[in-house]
């Protein structure tokens, strides 16, 4: 058994979340050979709730730091089973409002100023007031109507306790549960802790909100409110006040000054942009982080949760949703493969074929338009988590904003299709890929990377001679084999020399035919000698390439 005493210091929160989780019949009985489910009264009302409803009520009533853990898990398909995911998304960040003094005692702290010095008018009750933190209206002494967000007392002491004793629970999971291993619970916590340290961090989502402003700054359907960072500090954050309506609320203000449809694009177009465009991405897609404005614009807000798409997780991406669009298993599965992490028994060709039935039993009809795709991602993820796969986070968040952005879409235009709302973008990211500039791009980053291997080859290779001397290993090399991979070697860095050449040449005789004069079916003569030899060269690179595939099937 662990150290109770050792791993937590707070003994009395942690007998008050067993005690909560037992009273809902989630509670754990703990000795010194096994664990069970411990049941200490016989509730009739407890037994007529689902257990995710009772796993709900109890992060309620245990208060801000499991709210934040369920509000995590809801979107995080590729951890929880379905049916908890749909009950956690109900979980309430709505709590009473702390005292305005406190409010005060701690603007002022971490400001360094009287309020009086800094706000014209400062609003005492609090438009907003969640879990971490409430919402103030105020004005500066410029003039500007601004929003204040103050952290609560005490707020980072408590959920630094509540994840200690997490982190206990995983643990103790992870060792006695062979059937929860899969899920990686320690590892959930500590995505958790980070992302609690993050929406701690006031300046942090400072930083984010003026990186998306920057993003955003020429674009006519998103705004950003602009942040002060001179009335901003670790636990207040300031910034403009604009008047919207939550995304999920559309109903409220429909036919008045709103058009749905086009709030549904703008959204949709700035979160794909946000993803495919800037690799910068809102990752906490609550319907209450995204407002409407008057003129239909997009207003993100809450910047304390982001996302990165790094180049080789954009490209798989879209790998998997063109796999998606054209009912291709092969290019989904290729896709989650480059990004996902999985175990050497995975069964790839039982995996490809479980997506296969998936993209069959989810066209309604002939046209892929009619595909919820949402759904889709849903049903691929699902499949992912029983394989024993791990999406990448960032992925998954982004597709839990396409599920969330989707259902909403759905239910104010039943026409609305999220396929023609994504193509423009994929067929620019593919276009600008197939480029002959990136073309070169990729192929000079692939001999740099060899370059590099080469160079660094030596050095490595004296590095593990040392640690083979220093240790009992016993190592059989194969003469036959290391002939095959230096002519393997030799190979390849001659046919990548053979594509820079060409790729070289094409983008010359292209630039060339802006200024030279025309010589044969209006080029230049130069843009011809460019062509011809690219064009030989790459009939000679092909010929190689399949007499040498034709050699290997023999």
């Amino acid at each position: 058994m662990f150290n109770l005493k050792k791993e937590v210091r707070d003994l009395g929160r942690f007998n008050q979340i067993v005690l909560v989780f037992m009273e809902e019949r989630l509670g754990f009985f703990f000795d010194n050979i096994t664990s069970r489910l411990f049941h200490p009264k016989n509730d009739s009302k407890s037994k007529r709730l689902k257990p995710e409803e009772r796993l709900r009520k109890a992060f309620e009533k245990l208060g801000p730091t499991f709210v934040k853990f369920g509000q995590l898990l809801s979107v995080r398909p590729d951890l929880v089973p379905k049916e908890y995911l749909v009950e956690l998304e109900k979980l309430q960040d709505d709590v009473p409002a702390f005292p305005f003094k406190q409010v005060k005692k701690i603007i002022e702290k971490e400001l360094g100023k009287p309020m009086e010095e800094i706000f014209d008018k400062f609003d005492e009750k609090p438009i907003a007031s969640a879990s971490i933190s409430q919402v103030h209206k105020a004005k500066l002494k410029s003039g500007e109507s601004v929003a204040v967000k103050v952290q609560r007392p005490k707020i980072r002491e408590i959920m630094q306790t509540d994840i200690e004793i997490m982190f206990f629970f995983a643990k103790y999971i992870e060792k006695h549960f062979r059937k929860l291993r899969k899920y990686h619970p320690v590892d959930v916590v500590e995505e958790f802790a980070d992302w609690t340290k993050n929406e701690l961090d006031f300046v942090s989502e400072a930083r984010n909100a003026q990186i998306f402003a920057r993003n955003f700054k020429d674009s006519e359907t998103v705004r950003i409110p602009k942040i002060y960072m001179q009335y901003t500090a670790h636990s207040v954050i300031t910034m403009e006040f604009l008047d919207g309506v939550e995304i999920h609320q559309i109903d409220k203000i429909k036919g008045k000054w709103l058009d749905a449809s086009k709030v549904i694009h703008n959204g949709f177009d700035a979160v794909l942009t946000q993803v495919f465009v800037h690799g910068f991405f809102h990752a906490d897609p609550h319907p209450g982080n995204i407002l409407i404005l008057k003129d239909n614009k997009i207003c993100f807000v809450d910047f304390g949760i982001v996302g990165y798409f790094d180049k080789n997780l954009r490209k798989s991406s879209v790998k998997i949703f063109t796999g998606v669009i054209g009912n291709d298993a092969d290019k989904v599965v290729e896709g989650l493969l480059e990004i996902c992490k999985f175990s050497k028994e995975l069964d790839v060709e039982r995996f490809k074929r479980e997506i296969a039935r998936i993209l069959l039993e989810m066209r309604p009809g002939e046209s892929v338009e009619e595909m919820k795709v949402s759904l889709v991602l849903e049903e691929i993820l699902k499949i992912a988590l029983e394989s024993g796969m791990r999406v990448p986070k960032e992925f998954v968040l982004f597709g839990k904003t396409i599920v969330t952005l989707e259902g909403i879409a759905l239910e104010y235009d039943p026409k609305f299709k999220f396929i023609d709302e994504a193509k423009p973008f994929i067929e620019k990211y593919l276009k600008e890929n197939i480029s002959p500039i990136n073309v070169v791009g990729d192929i000079a980053d692939s001999f740099q990377r060899f370059r590099n291997f080469v160079t660094r080859l030596p050095e490595r290779i004296d590095r593990t001679i040392d640690v083979l001397q220093r240790g009992n290993f016993k190592v059989n090399l194969d003469d036959t084999e290391l002939n095959k991979l230096s002519l393997e070697i030799d190979r390849s860095s001659n046919r990548l020399a053979y594509g820079i050449l060409i790729s070289a040449l094409l983008v010359t005789g292209a630039l060339i035919i802006q200024y030279g004069e025309p010589w044969m079916y209006g080029l230049p003569i130069i843009s011809v000698i460019c062509f011809g030899l690219a064009l030989l060269m790459g009939f000679f690179l092909f010929i190689s390439i399949v007499r040498e595939k034709a050699l290997l099937r023999r």
